[in-house]
């Protein structure tokens, strides 16, 4: 079982969850995989994307309490066979990084991969999470605050040493090319995924409507980064 984490340190509105959310979708309908969304995500947002309505508590938060067990709160995509969610609805509140361990430890039999959709967070608020992850996306934009962000998160905790990076430049476009040679500078080969508006949500609801409306470059791009997410992962050692 794979875990990967997609986070950007403390920059919001990289795209973090549009991404996670794309990413289970396209592993579990188009590559027959079994994943877990983790929605760690402020608002529930990758809950809303993933599910076609509220699936009511219990959710993360419950079990994070000890007021629900792990089965009971993982229910199931109608999007597409094989894509479950653990939940969130609003603020998430504590994570207990020991309790989603845990929870992961259970599903390991099950699914394949596990996505973890992490929210921006300052100082050190979800670094147990992070090291749960043997995988991490980093999400960052064409812009400097969001590159310097994700950059000092990665270096800051040596990240690039000791896990498998996986920098996506999103929102991107050609004209920016620039952004994508600076970061290639810095991380070596980058992904890219283009900046579309059907992912930004504006005439859509879900991820099955966003994907199919999307544009070919959109799902060119989210196969290669599916494709190296379906390859046996590299050993990282640090």
């Amino acid at each position: 079982m794979a875990i990967l984490v997609c986070a950007s340190g403390s920059k919001g509105g990289t795209g973090k969850t549009v991404t996670a959310s794309l990413l289970a979708y396209r592993l579990a309908k188009f590559s027959g995989k079994q994943v877990l969304l983790v929605d760690l995500g402020e608002f529930g947002s990758s809950t809303q994307l993933v599910l076609a309505k509220d699936p009511g508590p219990p959710y993360l938060n419950d079990y994070f309490l000890g007021n629900a067990s792990w089965s009971e709160v993982i229910v199931e995509s109608p999007f597409a066979e094989g894509l479950y969610v653990a939940p969130s609805h609003g603020e998430t509140g504590p994570v207990d990084s020991a309790a989603l361990e845990y929870m992961l430890d259970q599903v390991a039999g099950t699914v394949s991969h596990v996505i973890i959709d992490l929210p921006a967070y300052p100082g050190r608020l979800y670094d147990p999470i992070v090291e749960l992850a043997e995988v991490i996306i980093a999400v960052f934009n064409p812009d400097a605050l969001s590159f310097q962000a994700v950059e000092g998160w990665l270096r800051g905790r040596g990240l690039l040493r000791r896990k498998l990076v996986l920098p996506l430049l999103n929102k991107y476009f050609v004209l920016m090319g620039e952004w994508r040679e600076r970061a290639e500078e810095k991380f070596g080969a980058v992904f890219t995924l283009p900046l579309d508006t059907a992912l930004l949500y504006a005439a859509t609801s879900d991820v099955e409507e966003a994907y199919s409306l999307s544009s070919q470059r959109v799902k060119k791009e989210l196969d290669i980064l599916a494709y190296r997410v379906e390859k046996p992962l590299l050993k990282v050692t640090g």
